[in-house]
């Protein structure tokens, strides 16, 4: 299955860690969706990554082909399908081709956005530096100025 990774999945010791036989497939970009922090990680200590429709924004990350055995290993660490769920969307890889992939989102009933963690932040933030991605809609939607 083709997953696509926007927040702290974007980490290769932590996505090494949570799913071992995960391969890096290259990078690509959820159109239409920007990155928000809200719900409630007991891991972090507070807001984790989500996304939102957004029209004409666009969120980066990583597409990882994942086996049978990762993908439980993410439902269980991604808290599904109760903190995320499971959906199917549409990105597009680094050559501008449109890929099926699955990735988590947080449900939209009752989320509210706020600042997460500094910690949480952190492992973002060098993980948007090391694969060069746009560090702007990262700090909007943390509330900081890049």
């Amino acid at each position: 299955m083709l997953y696509f990774a926007y927040g702290s999945n974007l980490d290769d010791a932590q996505m090494r860690e949570r799913c071992a036989n995960a391969r890096v497939v290259g990078r690509a970009t959820l159109p239409n969706y920007a990155l928000v922090f809200g719900g409630f990680s007991h891991r972090w200590g507070g807001a984790v990554a989500s996304v939102v429709r957004a029209k004409g924004a666009c969120v980066e990350g990583l597409l990882y082909e994942l086996g049978n055995v990762d993908l439980r290993e993410l439902d269980r660490f991604e808290g599904h399908p109760f903190a995320y769920e499971r959906v199917i969307r549409w990105v597009r890889d680094e050559s501008g081709r449109r890929r099926r992939v699955m990735t988590y989102l947080q449900p939209e009933d009752g989320f509210e956005a706020w600042a997460p963690p500094l910690g949480y932040f952190t492992v973002l933030w060098h993980a948007y530096a090391r694969l060069g991605f746009d560090v702007e809609p990262l700090a909007r939607a943390a509330g900081v100025s890049p």
